[in-house]
C-alpha cells in the first residue's frame, strides 16, 4: 500500500481535521518519517529499520516510510493492516478508524519534497512553524549519498533528524557541534547520531513529547 499526500488526505476524508485532532489528543503521540536505506555497517540487515519502526508504533508514533527501507518494513509486515495490532493502544484506535496500517509507504528518498509538504501543511493548520511539530525523521541504515542531502534538508525544515551508524565527522569537531548543536537555534533542527536502536526512539519520544508540551497538547 502505497501513500502519498493525497491518498492521506483522501483516507482522512479530504482533510487534515481528523489526524490533527488524533494528534492533539495525544492518540497519535506524533509522526516519525523513516527515511531509510540499507546497510550491513551497523547490524544485521534490516534490523535496525524495523526495530525502530516496530519500537516507535508501539509508542503511539505514526510512522512514514520512505527509501529503500520501504522494502524491510514490507517483509516485516509492517505496512499491512493486520500489524494494527502491533500499535499502541491509542494508536490502534485511529488506525481502524481511518482502516490504515500504522507504517505508510510513503516512497522513495528522493519524494522527500512530498513528505516536506504533508509536514507543512500540518504546520499551517496548526498556525505554527515546522519545528514546532511533534515529528522527527529516522535514518537507521543510511548509506547513499542521497541520505546526507535528506537529513540536511530534514535539519533545515526544522526537524529532530536520528542518524545512524556515525557519520565520517567525528575529526571535525566544529562540524560535529554545527549539526548536532548550534545549528537547532538557527532552524530548530539537529542531527542526532545513535547506533542503538532503543536509544534513539526513546530520544524520539523524548523530543515528541517536549514539542508536545511546548505547544499545550
Amino acid at each position: 500500500m502505497g501513500f502519498s499526500i493525497e491518498s492521506i488526505l483522501e483516507a482522512l476524508g479530504g482533510s487534515l481535521e481528523p489526524l490533527l485532532e488524533a494528534i492533539k489528543k495525544g492518540d497519535i503521540k506524533g509522526v516519525v518519517a523513516l527515511v531509510s536505506c540499507t546497510t550491513l555497517r551497523n547490524g544485521p540487515h534490516d534490523e535496525n529499520t524495523v526495530t525502530i519502526a516496530k519500537e516507535l508504533i508501539k509508542r503511539d508514533i505514526l510512522v512514514l516510510s520512505m527509501g529503500c527501507g520501504n522494502a524491510a518494513v514490507q517483509v516485516a509486515g509492517l505496512t499491512s493492516l493486520e500489524a494494527q495490532e502491533l500499535a499502541g493502544e491509542r494508536l490502534k484506535k485511529v488506525l481502524k478508524a481511518l482502516n490504515i496500517p500504522p507504517v505508510l509507504s510513503f516512497g522513495t528518498c528522493t519524494d522527500t519534497g512530498r513528505l516536506a509538504q504533508l509536514v507543512i501543511a500540518i504546520a499551517n493548520e496548526l498556525g505554527v512553524d515546522t519545528a514546532q511539530l511533534p515529528i522527527a525523521a529516522t535514518a537507521p541504515e543510511y548509506m547513499e549519498q542521497k541520505a546526507t542531502i535528506d537529513a540536511i534538508f530534514a535539519v533545515a525544515l526544522g526537524v529532530y533528524t536520528h542518524v545512524a551508524p556515525l557519520p565520517p565527522v567525528t575529526g571535525a569537531p566544529e562540524l560535529v557541534k554545527l549539526l548536532t548543536d548550534d545549528v537547532e537555534k538557527l532552524t530548530g533542527g539537529k542531527l542526532a547520531p545513535e547506533c542503538d536502536p532503543l536509544e534513539a526512539v526513546d530520544w524520539i519520544e523524548k523530543h515528541i513529547l517536549k514539542r508536545r508540551k511546548e505547544l499545550g497538547i
